[in-house]
């Protein structure tokens, strides 16, 4: 396998997709077996449309309303802009992911075309469809899903033209998702753009700010809600409370340390906002059932 796009998540939680050709919108992902990203992916968004294909294990997908549990061989499609988390089901050794990414220029070309206009737009401003699950079992998605596979192989054997069958693909699965968001305009009315809003800076803050001491009535400030709708926002779209996504930011930061630096358990837990290294011990061990030390030999072995 090959990365062949890197991901980076910026201060709003905004998922920032390099391509590795910028006149090709286009990006496939595909981690290698020694760098497979095992831990749980936080909330996040990016403008680019996604279709995952789930290469083994499961994986719980999230977003502001529904929650999919993806297994071997079943995929998925993202929205552009909308707020996800991945979850994984397995063992990190069981769980691997690649995914496609395009924004509207690759299939319209240029913004206000005629193809950007009446097929690429109307689906982005579909709210509702905030993502479509795939299952291998589901004879119509198993077409599909054969499809993303074969735009999997394009891209990895980068044979002549190429980018070229690949948007050609594309262009026909296009026509399904467009189906889709024509089947729920009638829920778009139950989306409240404000609350989406309002979640995205409080995500936002939190990330600036993970190693500091947070509260819900900061961040309830800082969108002008009451401090009572803050923690009502969170456990409707997340699922989880203010202190909650605050502690998963923190963990997410202290595996990047513990993989990437020689920094003491007790430096990592200062940093970023534990405190003491027993008590960031605790933690971590609760939510990966392992030490930070047992974590950190991982990547010796």
């Amino acid at each position: 396998m090959e990365e062949t796009s890197k991901f980076q998540i910026d201060k709003t939680k905004k998922e920032r997709i390099i391509y590795q050709n910028q006149l090709l919108h286009y990006g496939l992902y595909m981690p290698e077996p020694e760098k497979c990203y095992w831990t749980d992916i936080p909330w996040h968004w990016h403008d680019e449309f996604e279709f995952g294909y789930i290469v083994s294990g499961s994986i719980l997908y999230k977003t502001n309303h529904h929650e999919y549990t993806l297994r071997r061989g079943d995929g998925i499609f993202i929205n552009s802009g909308t707020l996800h988390s991945l979850h994984r089901q397995e063992t990190a050794e069981e769980m691997a992911l690649c995914s496609q990414f395009f924004d509207r220029s690759f299939l319209a070309g240029s913004s206000g075309s005629i193809y950007d206009l009446k097929y690429m737009m109307p689906v982005q401003e579909r709210k509702r469809l905030d993502a479509r699950p795939l299952y291998q079992g589901n004879p119509s998605d198993a077409v599909f899903l054969e499809r993303l596979q074969e735009g999997i192989r394009l891209s990895q054997e980068k044979a002549p033209f190429f980018e070229l069958r690949v948007r050609s693909l594309f262009s026909e699965l296009w026509e399904t998702v467009y189906s889709w968001a024509m089947e729920g305009r009638e829920e778009d009315s139950a989306f409240d753009s404000e609350e989406d809003a309002r979640i995205k800076k409080m995500l936002s803050l939190i990330r600036e700010n993970y190693s500091e001491k947070i509260t819900a009535a900061m961040l309830a400030d800082a969108v002008h809600i009451s401090e009572r709708e803050c923690y009502r926002v969170f456990r409707k779209i997340l699922g989880i409370t203010p202190g909650e996504f605050l502690v998963s930011i923190r963990l997410q930061k202290a595996q990047e340390l513990l993989w990437n630096t020689d920094q003491s358990i007790l430096e990592i837990a200062l940093e970023t906002g534990f405190g003491t290294g027993s008590y960031f011990c605790k933690i971590f061990k609760e939510n990966h059932h392992i030490t930070p030390n047992q974590y950190r030999r991982l990547k010796r072995k």
